[in-house]
């Protein structure tokens, strides 16, 4: 049931104060003494009710509060009990083939990364195609085989042969392999000995750089170890320390495979078997027959044959360093037969071509 609504306090402040009033002219029918008596007793009746009216206000606010609270809450409940919104079973269905493919791509990924796979390209069949550029100075004498052309004639491979054009050489070692990208195999035969040096291996040098694989046969760096082709040296790990000496004999010029490198690629594949002791005297009358290469630490340089069979770090006649981009030989081809030297010629160049071919 609807309670009354109280008298606002207003009206009965205006109620209080007209009794006041009246009571101000209340002398005809009583004292002063009960006069003030009358007016305490309403002021103490009219404080009452307005602290009744006071206490009745902070109720109902107090109410209210509380029936707007519950309202709210009935409301959040309300919202939690209401029925789900509808499934989208189509885009569900989608989004789990989605993940169930992304995880088999993953899966894929990972098996392919822990599963070895087949090169690119086959070697022999990237070989044939391979970008190769040829100084090979023994052009003059019309007697003697170019044991370099020859061997990759014999390999059926496709070269730049530049011969002893130096001019060619360095063209095409500044301006890089039909295309414009590097050589794969750089040949630098030098045969007559004096005819390359300075600028030349700064050329070669750059090949290196631009990853080319290199053969040098060079058998007078004792005259140019001091100029531009020392960065190589010192690259490689190898120094020059002393010469092939003449004496007037073959023997002079016989060279061995070292015991600790008989096993190594570029002595057995594809020719095993190697042998230096069949010399020849095409040189002999000339001056020294070689140079001799020590190891210096300074790079990854491994000594492959020597003129001593139990040195491993001096005396050496081959190396191979630079993780086998290049291969260094100080004797002169010509100082062999070329039977005797084409097993060699074959087995650097195909170790020089693997090496490229893996980078």
């Amino acid at each position: 049931m609807k309670k009354p609504s109280p008298v606002p306090w207003l009206s009965r402040l205006a109620l209080y104060l007209l009794l006041v009033t009246l009571l101000g002219g209340c002398d005809l029918f009583a004292g002063s003494e009960q006069q003030s008596i009358l007016e305490t007793q309403l002021e103490i009746n009219v404080q009452q009710t307005l602290r009744a009216e006071e206490a009745e206000q902070l109720s109902r606010s107090a109410e209210e509060t509380l029936q707007a609270q519950q309202a709210t809450l009935t409301a959040r409940v309300k919202e939690g009990t209401q029925a789900p919104p509808a499934v989208d079973f189509a885009a569900q269905t989608a989004n789990a083939q989605q993940a169930t493919q992304a995880a088999e791509q993953t899966s894929r990924a990972v098996e392919a990364a822990v599963t070895p796979q087949p090169p690119q390209a086959d070697f022999q069949t990237w070989m044939q195609s391979a970008k190769i550029v040829v100084y090979e100075d023994i052009t003059n004498d019309t007697t003697e085989y170019r044991y370099v052309e020859k061997t990759l004639q014999g390999m059926g491979l496709t070269f730049k042969w530049d011969g002893s054009a130096k001019g060619w050489f360095k063209n095409d070692l500044l301006g890089g392999a039909p295309g414009g990208g590097p050589w794969d195999l750089v040949i630098l035969a030098v045969e007559v000995r004096g005819e390359v040096s300075g600028e030349y291996f700064d050329y070669v040098n750059e090949a290196l750089n631009r990853g080319s694989s290199v053969i040098i046969e060079a058998w007078h760096l004792d005259e140019i170890s001091r100029g531009t082709v020392s960065t190589i040296l010192t690259n490689c790990g190898v120094g020059v320390s002393d010469y092939i000496p003449r004496t007037g004999t073959t023997f002079d010029v016989v060279v061995w495979p070292l015991a600790g490198a008989s096993s190594h690629p570029l002595l057995t594949e594809p020719n095993s078997g190697l042998s230096f002791t069949k010399a020849r005297d095409k040189w002999i009358p000339s001056g020294d027959l070689g140079d001799l290469l020590h190891l210096t630490g300074s790079g990854d340089a491994q000594l492959l044959m020597g003129t001593d069979a139990t040195e491993t770090s001096r005396n050496g006649v081959l190396a191979v360093c630079m993780g086998g981009q290049l291969v260094l030989q100080t004797f002169s081809s010509h100082s062999f037969p070329y039977d005797v030297m084409q097993p060699l010629w074959e087995n650097m160049i195909t170790f020089a071509l693997k090496t490229r071919f893996s980078r």
